[in-house]
């Protein structure tokens, strides 16, 4: 077997410029000086558990890890800084997964979806009372998510997730009138919604950051800066790095959206950019508008709007399908200032009349991977045998990572049981085509699918023409809709 040499669009080891990193990944950094406990590697290393990537999925499996088998010797090497990627730049949703429950009936059948969805429910509380116990200030505020229709043309799309729940004999979700969505963030263009009452809110760097810390404590050995070249199968596998490697008995790949250059996942995924504002603090004229603190929303178009308050008082508000690059280097072209900035404003001015003109603090594009089920999947690498990876989190990672976690654990201790066995364990069958047919499609997709949202959010009719380019979408798979990444 040969090396498998990772592509030049490989995230490299020189941190971005402070300018291209997300506010809330700025704001983390600032509050924590460099403690230097995870310097870049610069030796060969031997372990039983090599860990690519220091966002969510990496650290909660380090720590899953060595929960389960404590002296289980775990390293972990990131490539920028933990937190650097979609973990530090994401909207900070922290939700179950009951608004994707007929993706994960599709994928698994009633049984397993709910088990899966209960787990992703208590989540929720594990990850808040880690963040506790740890003195993790993650900034978190409980309430509700509303998955709003923000449009005419939106209203009843979450019919079939209802039914689906309610065939499944759970009710974790309620619809709402237009006149209660409207009420809860002070929209006048909310027309009735699905309310999950089981979500909160957090600062995620700050999460990813304390993660590793927690990790570090537990005796997981980080090196940040360290960026992974080539896999170098064998009985062990070799982790190269710059100035070093990890000979592991197994590695593990949590990296997301770059998982696309590796085989042939990227046929799993699309990436595309996500653009996120932070306003300056506005508390007074977030309460003047009778927005509940805790309460979060996504709208239910394709390109979707989310919208939350911070605990100091700023707004946070995004739009998913900002733009796609050519091939599989989106994942690492997809980082700096927001692709569509003007866009951002416009939907920003159209839902909130008020702030229009709200002074900005930060503001970033970050790429989010689209699964083709809309659901994470975990599996192994043929052409290393022993690396597993976990990718495809479809904007909503900060609550599944800890599942996608317990499946990488069991894969890494060889361990057969429910996460190993699961829905979530293996790889979807779909296709997406690669490029040239991809960009091409992208060229005319996207402008579709703008032109769409002008329409109905004037409440026009949709020429029949766009509605035949919109059904092309890759992304129309998703029920419950998210790029909040």
């Amino acid at each position: 077997m040969t090396d498998l040499v990772l592509p030049r669009t490989w995230p490299h080891h020189d941190a971005p410029a402070p300018e291209h990193r997300s506010g809330w990944l700025r704001d983390a950094l600032a509050r924590e000086p460099d403690d230097g406990r995870s310097p870049a590697l610069q030796d060969e290393l031997r372990c039983d558990v090599c860990i690519v990537g220091g966002g969510f999925t990496g650290l909660w499996t380090a720590l899953e890890i060595v929960r389960r088998a404590p002296g289980t010797d775990v390293v972990l090497i990131e490539a920028d800084l933990c937190g650097s990627g979609a973990s530090g730049a994401n909207a900070g949703f922290l939700m179950p997964m009951w608004a994707r429950f007929s993706s994960l009936v599709a994928i698994s059948g009633l049984e397993e979806a709910r088990r899966i969805a209960e787990a992703s429910a208590r989540a929720v509380d594990e990850i808040i009372d880690f963040a506790d116990e740890h003195a993790i200030d993650i900034g978190h505020r409980r309430g509700p998510w509303l998955l709003a229709a923000s449009s005419p043309a939106q209203r009843g799309s979450w019919r079939q997730t209802l039914e689906d729940l309610r065939r499944a004999g759970v009710e974790p979700l309620h619809q709402v009138s237009a006149a209660e969505a409207r009420e809860a963030v002070g929209v006048e263009n909310h027309y009735g919604g699905l309310i999950d009452p089981g979500c909160a809110t957090l600062q995620p760097a700050e999460l990813a950051r304390g993660l590793r810390r927690a990790a570090l404590d537990a005796g997981v050995r980080i090196h940040e800066r360290t960026p992974l070249l080539a896999l170098r199968p064998g009985p062990r596998t070799r982790a190269v790095t710059p100035y070093g490697s990890v000979l592991a008995d197994k590695v593990v790949l949590a990296i997301n959206a770059w998982a696309s250059s590796l085989e042939d996942l990227g046929s799993k995924m699309v990436t595309v950019a996500s653009d996120t504002l932070l306003t300056a603090p506005l508390p007074a004229e977030l309460d003047a508008l009778g927005w509940d603190e805790g309460t979060s929303v996504c709208d239910a178009r394709r390109r979707l709007n989310y919208y939350r308050r911070t605990p100091d008082g700023r707004l946070l508000f995004g739009k998913g399908g900002a733009g796609m690059d050519y091939g599989n280097s989106s994942a690492s072209t997809q980082w700096g200032p927001p692709r569509r900035m003007g866009e951002l404003r416009r939907h920003l001015a159209r839902l909130f009349p008020s702030l229009a003109d709200a002074p900005v603090a930060s503001s970033w594009t970050a790429p989010v991977e689209y699964s083709v089920t809309s659901l994470p999947f975990a599996g192994w690498l043929r052409s290393v045998p022993n690396a597993c990876y976990a990718t495809g989190y479809s904007g909503d990672g900060v609550g599944p990572s800890r599942l996608m976690a317990r499946v990488l654990a069991s894969f890494a201790l060889g361990v057969t049981d429910e996460w190993s066995r699961s829905a979530l364990a293996r790889t979807p069958g779909g296709w997406i085509p690669p490029d040239p047919l991809r960009s091409a499609g992208a060229g005319i997709l996207l402008p579709a699918l703008r032109a769409v949202e002008d329409h109905e959010d004037r409440g026009g009719r949709t020429p029949a023409l766009l509605k035949r380019l919109v059904s092309t979408d890759p992304s129309a798979f998703r029920t419950g809709r998210s790029a909040r990444r």
